[in-house]
């Protein structure tokens, strides 16, 4: 499925799935500690073996009732992993299901890399 849509009194609404996608990156991102949004191996690994759309370290699996999202990101050196992870879920889950309407039912994290800032010697 390429898009999600929902029916209304009015019409049909169509959600794309990139505009999904992009919601949850742009969630991703907000957080403090999260360096980038990337496609890591273990995220070309899951493509491979898994059904969906994947586009740039966002996955998603939706259906007629819920969406889940699988997300890969880099870290700065020094943040606490699991506080940054669990930030990145509610974020994107928040994101997504105030701007579209859609129940997201998990949120998935890979932390694909630490970013370490560069000294100046």
């Amino acid at each position: 499925m390429s898009e999600k849509e929902k029916k209304n009194d009015l019409g049909v609404l169509k959600i794309n799935n990139e505009v999904i996608a992009s919601i949850a990156r742009n969630a991703a991102l907000q957080v403090d500690g999260v360096e980038s949004v990337k496609r890591g191996i273990l995220s070309l690994v899951f493509d491979l073996f898994s059904k969906g759309y994947h586009n740039k370290g966002i996955s998603l699996d939706i259906s007629e009732s819920e969406v889940k999202i699988g997300v890969t990101i880099v870290v700065r050196y020094g943040v606490t992993i699991p506080d940054v992870s669990a930030l990145v879920q509610e974020n994107i889950r928040t994101a997504i299901e105030e701007m579209t309407g859609l129940s997201v039912s998990e949120v998935n994290v890979n932390i694909a890399d630490i970013h370490a800032e560069e000294s100046e010697n």
